[in-house]
């Protein structure tokens, strides 16, 4: 990845992800809507190179947000970028779509111009050719309400890999790579080294259905036999049920708990969990 600094704002354009409105996400990053497509023919005199030219033409289609990034200066406004590609990852996480930014510039895209500095900063196409979500109203409420703790708890490796593992299934194509992929991160949000299937199927019951019994015990049959899928994709067995839909119930799953835990502002605690607070 290659995240340049000038000046103190910078934008990253975003496939995957659509918005109507603009929302803060922290102090110095924005999600805003775009309102027209990339300029094919000013983006011929700003990328000198083919390879980044013909990237441009393919991500151009399907961007439908942008991040606005600003800084003091050059220098923290390259490292604020940086980091801010890990919002448009938990941004997929969080609302269940393959999001992606191959296109940082110096200006919004509507107001991109011959002067304009633009870089390629990934050259690998996931997620390119994915029809954007778009928010929905619910969305950006939720984003207001619980946005900030879910990138709060990105400082927690585990939270980080389970965001990782639903923001990048899609990456690849065969479903027993995609359910090794969402499991590993459903794992690691719980400290569990034995009876896997049981203790995960419980701990995630009861950490979604809020101690309400019918909800918890469908919940607990759910997981339980998605685990099952999971165990047989993981170790070469037999896979029963439409290996698809087995990946995309897999994903809800993790979606969910992702949710879930910015919504409650913590990882699933075991003790908590069994024995109440």
């Amino acid at each position: 990845m290659a995240i340049v600094g000038y000046g103190t704002e910078t934008f990253l354009y975003i496939n995957g992800l659509g918005t109507k409105h603009e929302m803060k996400l922290s102090d110095c990053i924005s999600l805003l809507p775009v309102d027209r497509k990339l300029p094919l023919n000013i983006l011929a005199n700003i990328l000198k190179h083919d390879v980044d030219f013909a990237i441009s033409i393919l991500c151009a289609q399907n961007i439908a947000a942008q991040l606005r990034i600003s800084a003091t200066d050059a220098k923290n406004l390259a490292i604020s970028a940086w980091n801010a590609q890990w919002d448009f990852i938990l941004l997929g996480a969080l609302f269940n779509c393959n999001t992606v930014c191959n296109i940082q510039c110096d200006k919004a895209l509507e107001e991109i111009d011959s002067s304009a500095r633009m870089n390629i900063t990934n050259y690998k196409l996931h997620g390119v050719f994915s029809e954007p979500y778009y928010l929905t109203l619910e969305d950006e409420i939720w984003i207001a309400s619980y946005y900030s703790n879910a990138r709060a708890l990105l400082d927690n490796s585990s939270y980080k890999t389970a965001v990782h593992s639903m923001a990048t299934f899609r990456w690849h194509t065969v479903p027993r790579v995609q359910l090794a992929i969402i499991w590993s991160g459903i794992e690691a949000l719980f400290d569990v080294s034995a009876e896997l299937n049981f203790r995960i199927s419980l701990y995630g019951a009861l950490f979604l259905s809020d101690n309400d019994k019918k909800t918890t015990k469908k919940w607990f049959d759910n997981i339980k036999k998605l685990y099952g899928a999971r165990s047989s994709a993981v170790h070469g067995g037999n896979i029963k049920g439409d290996e698809k839909k087995l990946v995309m119930r897999s994903a809800n799953l993790l979606n969910q708990l992702i949710r879930k835990c910015a919504e409650k502002n913590t990882l699933p605690d075991v003790d908590t969990l069994l024995f109440g607070s």
